[in-house]
């Protein structure tokens, strides 16, 4: 057990986020079921008799539900229901996507994905996926399929991971690239981030990755208009490469910022521009579709879409209420991509073993059932 004695911290309450209006995590006061230690931490995960929190020193633990209180407990169960009823009721509107029941493909192989914290499909080899882990690797992209087996990794060159926290792939004039997103900043006390752009390796069947290093086509530096900002959700949009950056923010909502593709390669730090605010709090990844028209912001806990009319800036787009998707439960699941048809979903999380779930759209007779 991991609780300290009362009063060793000071109480720190902070809300997060629901566009519901339900907490989706809250910096709060646990207490073991003897009513003797408590911890100050936000609820990060759940699932099979388990929560894990971080604590408000950064690190995250595992305790069994049976060693809450009861009122701990009772907290876990009705965050759950409450905010699951809020994402079907939305999920279900008249001609969104239905989505089935989440299935866990697979534990990735590769024991040295520890930290997952950000997915994008392949847009050369079908079938497969871009990871990285969030933080203490060396610059490495690994690449596994739905199976979940292992396909080699590769390095990118000259370049450090300092704090990776998403990445995305896109295809432009014919060929596929990576996104590859330094944009972590916990105590937000860098003003500028990184995001390097490589062209996407080739992978074999039988031999995997089959580069082991591969060259940084351009590293683009930038900083937010306003602020020093904390991010981990990045995505961009395949009709004109815009770069797409959600803040994580502890709070009610989260900011969304727009950020040109530079014409021409530059050192100098390009400017990050906020379109929008969004009722989502706790954004831990993203993507959008291949056609640009959908924006996925997933949390510890559920995802929110966002759709966009043809012609419409994403501005307007994430001016309206997002719909909620129930996601699967993840142990600190900081990942989420649309696969290759654009509406099934793809996650993984941080903690090992590292799981591959899919969220699946349902047929036409599976949804009128």
């Amino acid at each position: 057990m991991v609780f300290s004695r009362p009063g060793a911290r000071a109480c720190l309450m902070v809300l997060v986020f629901a566009w519901t209006g339900v907490s989706a995590a809250q910096v709060r006061t646990w207490t073991d079921r003897t009513g003797q230690l408590h911890v100050e931490a936000e609820l990060v995960g759940r699932g099979s008799g388990r929560v894990w929190l971080r604590g408000v020193d950064g690190e995250t633990f595992e305790v069994r539900l049976e060693e809450l209180s009861p009122q701990d407990r009772d907290y876990v169960e009705a965050l759950g229901e409450n905010e699951n009823q809020e994402a079907v009721a939305s999920q279900n509107r008249p001609g969104a996507i239905s989505y089935g029941t989440p299935r866990k493909l697979a534990e990735l192989a590769n024991r040295r994905i520890n930290e997952s914290s950000g997915l994008a499909p392949s847009r050369r080899t079908p079938g497969m996926f871009w990871t990285h882990n969030d933080s203490g690797d060396d610059a490495r992209l690994y690449a596994l399929d739905r199976q979940g087996r292992d396909l080699g990794s590769c390095r990118l060159k000259g370049v450090l991971a300092y704090d990776w926290e998403d990445i995305a792939s896109f295809r432009w004039k014919g060929k596929s690239y990576l996104l590859v997103c330094d944009v972590g900043n916990n105590g937000r006390a860098a003003a500028v981030q990184m995001l390097h752009v490589i062209e996407e390796p080739a992978v074999d069947g039988q031999r995997g990755v089959t580069p082991a290093v591969v060259p940084v086509l351009q590293t683009i530096f930038y900083s937010y208009e306003d602020d020093h900002r904390d991010c981990e959700a990045v995505a961009v949009d395949p009709t004109d490469r815009t770069v797409l950056l959600v803040t994580k923010e502890l709070d009610v909502r989260s900011y969304v910022y727009a950020l040109a593709w530079p014409e021409t390669p530059t050192k100098k730090a390009l400017v990050a521009r906020r379109i929008a605010t969004v009722p989502v709090g706790l954004v831990t990844g993203m993507d959008i579709a291949p056609d640009g028209r959908r924006a996925i912001l997933v949390t510890y806990l559920n995802a929110y879409e966002f759709t966009r009319q043809p012609g419409e800036p994403w501005g307007q787009a994430f001016a309206r209420p997002p719909r909620g998707i129930v996601m699967p439960p993840r142990v600190q699941g900081e990942s989420i991509c649309y696969g290759p048809d654009g509406k099934t979903l793809y996650l993984t999380s941080e903690k090992l073993p590292t799981p591959l779930w899919e969220v699946p759209v349902r047929s036409r007779s599976e949804a009128a059932d």
